[in-house]
């Protein structure tokens, strides 16, 4: 009997119907647990046990008919004497525990959050057992007023605004065939296959690039004992290496694009030609794993063509602007000015948001965790989707099952979670709330995105299935803007705060609204 009865994540709420509990209560004992669960003891009274017993005999008489009688119409006490009292409490028990289950939740006025769990039934007349349920997390909060983070903007020097210059002349140049062929020269572009070696770096292969190193570490043990090798066939052996294991890339002949030792050995080469390069990176280099490492590159030239980029005075024209060179060099100024604002914005939001979380104190049962941990996974299966790749393919390639993927996720949705629930409670406690009037504004800028053909048909689709999807990213201007002033040391002001100006990028994106202001983006 306990066996059959043993605690599982099986949800309970899936009785047959047959027993109507009458206009009584049940008795219930309440006891708070850990992770926002409630133990319930209930205990069912002697009258209900007994019409369960009679609702169960009619459906063993129903499953297995006794000689002498139709299905379902054999006396109670025919059935009990041939299946035997415990065959019919073991029918009765799971409806009993659901109907108790649902009768307590119901008579103690208690929110669920997820389905219960049986912990154990204690005893059968009286019909006593405990489940346990997960409720509403609880959330409390620090004193997030006194949590400030500063603002930090980096001022934006003239290189950056000449590198950004460069970057939109890139945007528009051309290449062009060299009339006769030429060794390689600044301002070419280089189409080489490239293949590069960096010093003490371990390549992490699959089982099936493992054993295609076994079987060239045998060819080359089987080319190292052949003495009569030439220096010929060797050479020949690494240009083919070259050919097979390197990547098609294009390199512009610039000095400020390439490392000193690769744009040097670069100069003069021809097509065909082959070519070993020695560099040593920086210890500036942007990356810092690679700082001061040495890098070799094995390089075949496959074909030059001339660079050909616009005049700076041509940049206005091209990029539609309308002015000259230095009004257009302080517009790109501006739009740097204002990039790195909204990137400084974002940290500090970040930054707080993240402290936000590690000073609440959050009870939160494990099953809402859970729940987030499997929409993870159900996007992540979308996304495969669109690349026409199944979910069990990528599990399979990775070795790993489905409860062990959702497993995986867990440390992410937990914190998903907790910075969904420290910000609900900020927005409750600032009594931010979102009007019909902001509404309909956000609609409208949306719309002044769209050309007029288009804006019937967005319009419906706003003021219909995704008007809740407008509200969030009006309610998230707000919470970014509150917030913001709270970080900053401005937040003697509780009144509801007002949307933040909208991002004509941005503002668009109502498919993501609902994402959480921890998450970079350009609304800041």
């Amino acid at each position: 009997m306990c066996a059959y009865f043993r605690a599982s994540n099986k949800p309970l709420l899936m009785a047959r119907s047959g027993i109507v509990f009458k206009d009584t209560t049940v008795k219930v004992t309440t006891e708070k647990l850990p992770k926002s669960l409630i133990a319930l003891q209930i205990e069912i009274d002697r009258d209900q046990f007994e019409r369960s017993l009679d609702q169960a005999a009619r459906r063993l008489s129903q499953k297995f008919p006794i000689q002498g009688f139709r299905p379902g119409k054999a006396p109670r006490f025919i059935i009990e004497r041939t299946f035997g009292r415990e065959a019919l409490i073991e029918e009765a028990t799971e409806e009993l525990i659901n109907t108790g289950y649902r009768k307590a939740i119901k008579q103690e006025n208690i929110e669920v959050v997820g389905p219960p769990n049986l912990d154990k039934i204690h005893s059968i007349e009286p019909f006593v057992f405990t489940v346990h349920v997960p409720v509403p997390p609880t959330v409390t909060l620090p004193d997030y007023r006194s949590i400030h983070v500063p603002l930090e903007v980096e001022p934006i020097t003239d290189e950056m605004v000449e590198a950004a210059l460069e970057q939109i002349r890139e945007k528009h140049l051309t290449l062009q065939e060299l009339d006769e062929p030429r060794p390689a020269q600044q301002g070419d572009q280089l189409q080489v296959r490239l293949k590069t070696e960096i010093e003490g770096e371990e390549e992490e292969a699959t089982e099936e690039q493992s054993e295609e190193a076994a079987d060239d570490s045998e060819a080359k043990a089987e080319t190292a004992a052949d003495t009569e090798q030439t220096d010929d066939e060797e050479e020949e052996e690494e240009d083919d290496e070259i050919e097979n294991e390197g990547s098609e890339e294009t390199l512009p002949l610039e000095p400020n694009r390439l490392v000193p030792e690769l744009y040097e050995g670069l100069i003069g080469t021809s097509v065909g030609e082959k070519k070993t390069i020695v560099a040593v990176l920086p210890e500036d280099h942007h990356e810092e794993s690679l700082r001061g490492k040495k890098i070799t590159f094995h390089v075949e030239i496959l074909d030059i063509k001339r660079r050909i980029v616009p005049a700076w005075e041509e940049l206005p024209a091209l990029e539609s602007f309308n002015g000259t060179f230095e009004e257009f060099r302080a517009h790109v100024r501006e739009n740097l000015a204002n990039q790195e604002r909204k990137r400084a914005e974002q940290e500090q939001l970040n930054a707080y948001i993240e402290q936000l979380v590690e000073q609440t104190t959050f009870d939160i049962p494990d099953v809402m965790i859970r729940d987030v941990a499997h929409s993870m996974l159900h996007e992540q299966e979308q996304q495969f989707a669109r690349y026409g790749i199944t979910l069990d393919q990528v599990l399979q390639y990775r070795g790993v099952t489905h409860d062990q993927a959702v497993e995986e996720l867990i440390p992410e949705a937990e914190k998903q979670v907790k910075v969904t629930l420290a910000l609900s409670e900020v927005i409750k406690q600032e009594g931010i709330t979102v009007g019909e009037d902001e509404i309909e504004a956000e609609i409208q800028t949306i719309l002044e995105s769209y050309d007029e053909k288009q804006r019937p048909q967005v319009e419906r689709t706003l003021r219909g299935q995704l008007r809740s999807s407008v509200a969030n990213v009006v309610l998230d201007k707000k919470l970014r803007a509150r917030l913001s002033a709270i970080a900053s040391g401005n937040s003697t002001d509780t009144s509801d705060s007002s949307p933040a100006a909208p991002d004509a990028e941005g503002a668009t994106d109502v498919t993501n609204s609902d994402e959480p202001v921890s998450r970079s983006s350009n609304e800041a």
